[in-house]
């Protein structure tokens, strides 16, 4: 039972009875007026655009919210027709030999998650397989019958589907397509309903003592205060999907061993196979190693882009030509348009041959270290020093400048002594934005820094290879295995919800250091 109304379209037709409502309201605000427009208390266009704002804007938000709202009753649909005893959600013997209750229970519910996503999943696929066109809705009867080779035909086509699709699997994911379905009908029915509401309810209080200007006022004001819910909603989501997993990894791991474990080593792969000698789990997922090859490389990085991108700022906005300002400063944010995988290739084939040429290989054994991803990274955050920085100088008003120069000063010490100092503020508010950036970066550690699955105590030597935090989440969510059963899966959560607030200190602290150095001119 596919939706009968897509979201573009009732999109569309929100905004074409925006349109209408706009030049309705205006027509009938002019004969309520009798053609005198000065006896209103709003212009006309004003009228217009209350109509308008009262046709579309309920309606998106409406829409909005509901899209939020179908997904949370999609994954409660999704759960309550799982069946608990189904074969897919039990662990195998040989798996639970020696492992403690809570160890069980953790790999369960993860077991359990991974067969609500790859039921989501496959309903998508589905989706997308009907809408290229390769099968219709009554081709799903005989896809029950013909289980065998429909999971095979849906690879063929490009959808991403689980590598194991049972029957029961399939069922599931139909039945939560004809859920879903429904929700969205519902929903977009009642979205066009609204519209229509509010077309109506926006015509009806035209007249001539209606304060139109001051009612658009306010519908921007409360679109615009959604708006900012919406940012704080999503950074609300992101903590919450990383949050439960991590409470459940500190159940049964502890918080204080993540914290300061000095080795990071994954005893079993992620399907959960454990290693000890008696079968017990003795995965070592400390923290401390991983954060000390991010924050290490971030430093490198910093060190490489703090000074050359502060230095290109000061000739730019101080020192440099207007015909050579207008050739460097677009040549700086080309730079900062180039994909990430592009510079962790640059480093893996270009800059670490060089440096390990340079040193030697005695010295540097491996082409990737903390050296090559920390040079490369900052280059990649020169850019972004360099254009803030910029902005933030010439924002220094020029009487400071010439009040500096015309007591003696020179341009240069003009620059250190009075422009540097007001400037301070925004000048580490670039800096912070570059370490955060460096501290999440991914592609160029990957390639660059070694991809180590575990690693011991805390690397010094710039010349040796590190781990960070986004490699190991990136390896195990995406490279090295097939399932959320395994606690070495929930320690990534772990990793992103710990590296989050790592990233929120800095931002506190940078905000701290701003306010101390702020700096207020008429």
């Amino acid at each position: 039972m596919p939706p009968t109304i897509s979201i573009s379209l009732v999109l569309a037709l929100i905004a074409v009875l925006a349109i209408v409502g706009f030049f309705f309201g205006r027509a009938r605000a002019i004969s309520v007026a009798n053609g005198v427009e000065s006896s209103l208390h709003s212009l006309p266009k004003q009228h217009g655009t209350h109509v308008a704002l009262a046709t579309f804007v309920p309606a998106l938000i409406f829409i909005i919210l509901w899209s939020m709202g179908s997904g949370v009753a999609s994954n409660r649909y999704t759960a309550s027709i799982i069946n608990p005893n189904a074969p897919e959600l039990q662990l195998s013997a040989d798996t639970t030999i020696g492992l403690p209750q809570e160890e069980i229970d953790v790999r369960l519910a993860a077991q359990r998650d991974l067969f609500v996503a790859n039921v989501k999943g496959l309903a998508i696929a589905i989706d997308g397989y009907i809408a290229n066109g390769k099968a219709t809705e009554s081709d799903i009867e005989r896809w029950r019958v013909d289980f065998a080779t429909f999971a095979q035909r849906l690879r063929d086509d490009g959808q991403v589907i689980g590598s194991s699709v049972s029957q029961r699997l399939l069922d599931t994911a139909l039945r939560l397509r004809s859920f879903n379905a429904i929700i969205e009908v519902i929903g977009r029915v009642c979205a066009i309903l609204l519209s229509i509401c509010g077309f109506l309810y926006g015509l009806k209080l035209i007249s001539r003592d209606f304060r139109a200007r001051t009612a658009v006022e306010r519908w921007i004001l409360g679109f615009l205060v959604f708006a900012s819910m919406i940012a704080v909603l999503t950074t609300v989501g992101i903590l919450s999907a990383i949050t439960f997993p991590t409470l459940a990894f500190f159940k049964e791991y502890g918080i204080l061993n993540f914290l300061f474990g000095l080795e990071w080593g994954p005893a079993g792969d992620v399907a959960g196979v454990p290693e000890g000698p008696d079968g017990t789990y003795i995965s070592a997922l400390g923290f401390l190693p991983l954060i000390w090859g991010t924050l290490y490389i971030a430093f490198v990085a910093l060190l490489v882009a703090v000074p050359l991108g502060l230095s290109a700022a000061i000739y730019l906005s101080e020192f440099a030509p207007r015909a050579v300002r207008s050739i460097i400063k677009p040549a700086l944010e080309v730079l900062a348009g180039i994909p990430t995988i592009v510079y962790g290739i640059f480093a893996l084939v270009t800059v670490g041959p060089f440096l390990q040429a340079v040193v030697g290989s005695t010295i540097m054994p491996n082409t990737v270290s903390v050296l090559t991803a920390g040079v490369v990274m900052g280059m990649m955050l020169v850019p972004f020093v360099s254009s803030l920085s910029d902005d933030v100088i010439n924002a220094v008003p020029q009487a400071m400048r010439d009040g500096s120069l015309g007591l003696g000063a020179t341009p240069a010490e003009t620059v250190v002594k009075v422009i540097l100092p007001a400037a301070l503020p925004g000048i580490v508010g670039a800096i912070v934005l570059a370490a955060s950036r460096a501290i999440g970066e991914t592609m160029i550690v990957v390639l660059a820094a070694g991809a180590l699955s575990s690693v011991t105590g805390l690397e010094p030597n710039p010349f040796g290879a590190v781990v960070t935090v986004t490699t190991r989440i990136v390896a195990v969510l995406t490279g090295e295995g097939s399932g959320f059963d395994s606690i070495d899966v929930l320690a990534v959560f772990a990793l992103a919800f710990t590296l989050f607030f790592v990233t929120l200190g800095l931002n506190l602290l940078a905000q701290q250091i701003v306010a101390k150095y702020r700096e207020q001119y008429d």
